[in-house]
């Protein structure tokens, strides 16, 4: 592993596999326990079910609210009430990909990237910079869409259909850009081990509409009192293991692309915005500034990129580790390759912490303002329901 090595813990916390505890560099066989808070009703105080199936959740998820009545004095939340089994353990790194890039749609490319550079870490394979341009493409245009459609979930329960609308238009337009782009909404086999293929042809000038368009939303949106109201001081929370947009808000600079040293980030001065805000407010800043500079950087990418095949991977073996910014924050893959075939397999997405952090923020909090402070985490509960087998 050129990057990632089997240590004691160390650095900043990131996830838990199924079988291991990750770190920035680190990856860990002693488990880094999340200590699990309960709650004993006080006289007067009921606990509210809520989910797994209901309007207003868009995934299956269990919520049980401790509440004297508007009141939140304790959440807890079980998001593996639809827990999936994908049997990848045996099959070829081409064939795992299949399984890997569909845990979650919308954050296909995320997945697909980072289990890719693992596999191309474990076997010693070279990518060119041109093509680390165009996976750096795939990811800020799924950052974009992924930003986009919690922005615009933040905006439903406000009951502001307007501005709600017109952000899921601009999301249609994104996932049609990534359509001509890569052949497929959701970016499904676009990206390959050791390769990436995409068109480049009229990009600029449609994500150059997307962000002027999405700006002046933007602003329009700061404008209103009554939204902005629902937003501050709403799901504060500054301690702890928070990942990407939540813990930027929250004046942390936290982000994987800093330490990325394949995708060429750094060439192009990126740096994370870091926001002073540690509520849904700050989080709904935080992923609206990104929306702007992941299109800033898409355009000068554009330049640079290249298309490349498949690499070989028949009889190789080895094990590697790969850590990508997702739009939720750090997600990571371990992959021991045996005879050419997948002999392990562990991932570890952000929604595990931000899960945590949401539940933490909920303390003290009121059930009409729940849904401004779930949605503004942006958490994924198909990347956490999930066990590979």
């Amino acid at each position: 592993m050129r990057y990632y090595r089997f240590d004691s813990p160390q650095g900043r916390f990131v996830g838990n596999t199924e079988k291991y505890s990750v770190y920035e560099q680190v990856i860990s066989e002693q488990r880094h326990e999340i200590p699990a808070e309960t709650y004993q009703n006080l006289p007067g105080e009921l606990t509210f079910a809520y989910g797994p199936a209901t309007g207003g959740l868009m995934e299956s998820v269990a919520f049980d609210m401790h509440t004297p009545g508007e009141v939140i004095k304790h959440i807890e939340v079980d998001p593996y009430v639809k827990t999936r089994k994908l049997k990848v353990k045996g099959l070829t790194p081409r064939d795992a990909l299949l399984m890997v890039e569909r845990i979650n749609g919308f954050h296909a490319a995320s997945n697909a990237v980072a289990f890719e550079m693992a596999v191309e870490d474990a076997l010693d394979i070279d990518v060119p910079e041109g093509v680390q341009y165009s996976r750096l493409i795939m990811l800020e245009l799924e950052r974009i869409r992924s930003n986009l459609e919690v922005v615009k979930r933040v905006c439903e329960p406000a009951g502001f259909g307007v501005p709600q609308n017109q952000i899921a238009y601009l999301r249609e337009n994104v996932a049609r850009i990534i359509s001509r782009l890569s052949g497929h909404r959701y970016f499904f086999s676009a990206s390959s081990v050791g390769g990436c293929q995409i068109s480049k042809s009229g990009i600029e000038t449609r994500i150059g509409g997307v962000r002027k368009e999405f700006q002046e939303i933007f602003h329009a949106l700061l404008q209103s009192k009554i939204f902005l109201n629902r937003l501050q001081n709403n799901g504060n929370i500054s301690e702890g293991s928070l990942l990407g947009p939540a813990a930027r808000a929250a004046g942390m600079n936290v982000d994987a692309r800093l330490d990325e040293t394949l995708i060429p980030y750094r060439k192009l001065g990126f740096r994370p915005f870091i926001f002073d805000e540690p509520d849904a407010f700050g989080r709904f800043y935080v992923r609206s500034q990104e929306i702007l500079a992941s299109a800033d950087m898409i355009l000068e990418a554009l330049e640079n990129s290249e298309n490349s095949t498949e690499a070989d991977t028949a009889g190789m073996n080895g094990e590697g580790a790969a850590r990508i910014e997702s739009p939720q924050g750090d997600l990571f893959y371990y992959v021991k390759i045996s005879d050419g075939r997948i002999d392990d397999i562990q991932m570890s997405s952000p929604s595990l912490l931000n899960i945590d952090a949401f539940r933490k923020s909920m303390a003290g909090n009121i059930f009409t303002d729940y849904h401004f402070n779930w949605e503004s985490f942006g958490i994924w509960i198909s990347e956490l329901a999930v066990v590979m087998q």
